[in-house]
């Protein structure tokens, strides 16, 4: 069980990881607009680039753990003539690992113990994408597996949103 601000935390919630993400993606110096949620709700054409963007696809619930499934993805402008499509893929990639990273071996004074609690897993698939959307982007969109423990037992529990 975790502790967060003084309480002890039954389960990780989905804020706590929306939160975490956030502060990851937000203090990356490869992005300038961190955005959540469904993609398509996005004003793509008024944000500023490079952005990153997350939401949820999917929660699973197994024998003692709870599995969130987020979609990552990192865009950003590309020249009309494409002479930055390699940068642009490199960069939104390197995001993508940096966010891996960040999440993988950080630790968290909110959290008592953040890498147990907390765990990616191993396998994060990473699909390029070019002249995606109205704008002329290019990046990568990442589907990332974050697991939490699960606590099904009946005892009551503070849950931090």
């Amino acid at each position: 069980m975790a502790i967060y601000q003084g309480f002890n935390i039954k389960n990780i919630t989905l804020e706590n990881l929306y939160k975490k993400i956030n502060s990851v993606l937000s203090n990356n110096v490869f992005v300038t607009t961190v955005t959540k949620g469904d993609i398509f709700e996005v004003d793509l054409t008024s944000v500023d680039y490079p952005l990153a963007h997350f939401g949820i696809t999917s929660a699973n619930y197994d024998t003692q753990t709870l599995q969130y499934v987020f979609q990552v993805i990192v865009m950003d402008l590309v020249s009309k003539d494409e002479s930055n499509e390699e940068n642009v893929l490199g960069d939104t990639l390197q995001v993508i690992g940096d966010l891996i990273s960040q999440l993988k071996n950080e630790d968290d004074d909110d959290y008592d113990d953040f890498r147990n609690d907390i765990r990616i897993l191993d396998s994060v698939s990473c699909e390029p994408f070019t002249e995606r959307f109205d704008n002329e982007v290019s990046g990568f969109t990442a589907t990332i597996t974050i697991e939490v423990n699960f606590e099904s037992n009946t005892n009551k529990s503070i849950y931090i949103i």
